[in-house]
């Protein structure tokens, strides 16, 4: 038992050391859990945890990315993975109706309303009625794409990638696709749109 004890408690050290942890601290059981079942064959193949820190701390970090990349926080791209740059609107109790009548008087987009916080000040009423209006054009141009859609489920309901993609009879991929060209699509409507 004591030798489990001092395998996680080395998983937990290099989880804490890892350059990805920071800004993901919520996902530290994930990550833990992850490596663990990934070195766990490494374990097994000798009794001297120091003799084989390097190895794992190999396995930690690719546990890390895995978990980045199921959870959508990293894409992978030709370069390595990035961060993704999804637009994240939190998820508060109470609500800000934002009417568009970019696809008619009667509708509305319901954001959360944002907290009087310094990391969530960026995000003003304001900025949602820009995105707002940004994705119902966006809609209007590419109705195929189920851009609307993919922007509700995503944003307004929270639902993960995967079940986006269950949603639309789609592959989690092209709805990761679709998310990154919607991104793109909106910030370009923004800059056009600025006054």
């Amino acid at each position: 038992m004591l030798l489990v004890e001092e395998q996680r408690s080395l998983i937990e050290k290099i989880v804490r050391g890892n350059k990805n942890f920071r800004g993901n601290e919520d996902l530290f059981e994930d990550f833990c859990s992850e490596a663990f079942q990934k070195s766990y064959m490494i374990f097994n193949s000798s009794s001297n945890i120091q003799k084989i820190e390097s190895y794992v701390s190999k396995v930690v970090h690719t546990s890390i990315l895995s978990v980045l990349k199921n959870s959508g926080r990293v894409r992978r791209t030709n370069d390595g993975f990035v961060p993704t740059k999804e637009i994240k609107v939190p998820d508060f109790s109470s609500s800000s109706v934002v009417k568009t009548n970019v696809l008619g008087p009667e509708f509305v987009l319901d954001f959360p309303d944002p907290k009087e916080t310094v990391e969530e000040v960026l995000i003003t009423k304001d900025c949602l009625q820009r995105i707002a209006d940004s994705v119902c054009v966006i809609h209007k141009e590419f109705p195929g794409q189920c851009y609307l859609d993919i922007f509700m489920m995503r944003y307004l309901k929270g639902l993960k990638q995967a079940e986006i993609a269950q949603n639309l009879n789609l592959s989690q991929p092209e709805i990761s696709k679709r998310l990154m060209q919607l991104s793109k699509l909106i910030s370009n409507f923004i800059d056009g749109n600025k006054s």
